[in-house]
């Protein structure tokens, strides 16, 4: 019974750490939707990158941190969800639990989606009212000014705001209303950069950032340190994902462990206590 129960469905339990010994199984906090949604042009949300033995963790406190900085970014939004929840329970109980659950289904904010790729988990942003590069601008410059993070396991955060094939023929094509709403002859002339990363893929780097470099509007300039605006390649299998970011480098690259550390020294600063002075004191 033991060797079963280690090999089986019954075997070893995670658990999210913090909420107490059995009480919520991590690998049933959410579903984990198929990587051919990556291929819906207009799907957007966040690309995270984790320990591959923790994607699952990742994913769930990555869901759950974004539902905070939602509520935070749009009130309007939930408390008309919650007025409407609160009117279906006056009237019937039984009825009010239904309408409520199908509710949670249909309008479900995030969910995760299998990218194919390991250390990597996609959360979608199904409410078109949400920015996946507005939300994860806040959680990165809250993480740099405070030194505090609401994920554990989440290492890099990127903004995803369209989809396609990995060819260059759909890339160009994909990008192209990115490129017209930010970079595009009738946006602020600004300096940017193009940052491309593939896995487990052989698309030519070169050929690619030429192609869509030269549909960029020339009043736009070029600028490998410090972009104003960074386009964000990220080339999955068979799949691309494409973003935008502000501060980029600034910001570390989004990359949250990073920003905690950056937070932690200047939180020190502004209390008058930096890293020699406790050093001195321990010594002391």
């Amino acid at each position: 019974r033991d060797r079963k129960r280690g090999r089986g469905g019954g075997g070893k339990r995670q658990y999210l750490p913090g909420r107490g010994s059995g009480q919520i199984n991590a690998n049933q906090k959410h579903k984990t939707h198929s990587m051919e949604r990556l291929r819906n042009p207009k799907i957007k949300g966040v690309l995270v990158s984790c320990d591959v033995r923790f994607e699952s963790l990742c994913a769930s406190e990555c869901i759950m941190a974004f539902t905070e900085y939602a509520q935070m970014r749009y009130p309007d939004l939930f408390s008309k969800e919650e007025q409407g929840g609160a009117a279906a329970a006056a009237v019937d109980v039984e009825a009010a639990i239904a309408a409520e659950a199908a509710k949670e289904k249909e309008e479900r904010h995030f969910q995760s989606v299998n990218t194919g790729v390991k250390g990597l988990v996609f959360i979608e942003f199904t409410h078109t009212q949400m920015s996946p590069l507005d939300l994860c601008s806040d959680v990165v410059k809250q993480v740099k000014a405070t030194g505090h993070t609401k994920t554990k396991y989440a290492v890099r955060m990127t903004p995803v705001l369209a989809s396609s094939y990995a060819s260059i023929d759909n890339i160009s094509k994909a990008v192209e209303p990115l490129l017209s709403e930010y970079l595009g002859a009738g946006a602020e002339a600004t300096s940017y950069s193009i940052v491309f990363k593939k896995r487990s893929n052989d698309l030519n780097r070169v050929e690619l950032i030429d192609k869509v470099a030269g549909m960029v509007d020339k009043k736009h300039k070029v600028d490998l340190t410090t972009p104003k605006i960074c386009l964000l390649v990220d080339v999955l299998t068979n799949n691309c994902l494409l973003g935008i970011a502000y501060d980029y480098f600034g910001l570390r690259k989004f990359n949250i462990q990073e920003l905690a550390g950056i937070g932690i020294k200047e939180t020190d600063k502004k209390e008058g206590g930096g890293e020699g002075e406790r050093v001195k004191a321990k010594e002391g």
